[in-house]
């Protein structure tokens, strides 16, 4: 599986005054909607000696994902962090810190929005805090007419109203209707994303769900 190295044109990172700096990059498989993302975390030490850094609790950093300068995901939603004092050596050269999987979809399980995004990383050391930010952007869905015409097995994101038609579930837009391989929830209201390929069930086609979440415009789901 290919995955794109790709980050903003941002101010490069400034070493702190221990020498050491922060590096991040996302890797994708594309800029389609619920098409997660990773967000590798990298410590650079150019001192040519091993530099310790510290940390309040057990927690070294945090990510967070911004659209409109607002916070849609956060790796420390629903997450306390112990408070234990760490202490992490550094040699010289890279460290590769941690890798973070973006699930593509808000705190609130909802499907992120067509736009572009921040990925803020935030190093929490005592001695170390520093932040970078990188954009990351995710296209409008495709439509239905547009799912229609692709060749079966091609991945491609779409969104429409799911409803059930004689015990079928189906999903349209204003370019048409689909069959959907599975139905998106008990109570599926409003607009949903929906991932996945086009396949074939006898003489009709099947739009083959891999993954599906409220669109981002839907209210938030309350809290169980």
């Amino acid at each position: 599986m290919f995955l794109a190295l790709v980050g903003a044109a941002a101010v490069s990172p400034t070493p702190s005054p221990h020498g050491i700096w922060a590096d991040v990059t996302l890797q994708r498989e594309g800029s389609a909607l619920l098409s997660p993302f990773t967000v590798a975390i990298a410590l650079h030490n150019a001192t040519g000696h091993l530099v310790r850094l510290r940390f309040p609790t057990a927690d070294l950093f945090r990510v967070d994902v911004l659209h409109d300068d607002s916070p849609v995901w956060s790796s420390v939603t629903g997450h306390k962090p112990i408070p234990i004092t760490r202490q992490l050596d550094v040699s010289p050269g890279l460290l590769r810190l941690a890798q973070v999987i973006v699930d593509s979809t808000t705190d609130d399980h909802r499907a992120f929005a067509p736009g572009r995004y921040t990925v803020r990383v935030a190093m929490l050391g005592t001695n170390f805090g520093t932040i970078v930010d990188k954009a990351v952007s995710f296209d409008p869905p495709d439509t239905i007419a547009r799912a229609l015409a692709t060749k079966p097995g091609t991945v491609i994101t779409i969104a429409g109203e799911p409803y059930i038609d004689g015990g079928t579930p189906r999903l349209r837009d204003t370019t048409g209707t689909l069959r959907l391989s599975r139905a998106l929830g008990i109570r599926a209201v409003g607009t949903y994303v929906v991932r996945g390929f086009l396949d074939a069930a006898g003489d009709e086609r099947v739009f083959d769900v891999g993954r599906s979440a409220p669109a981002f415009e839907n209210a938030p789901s309350p809290s169980p």
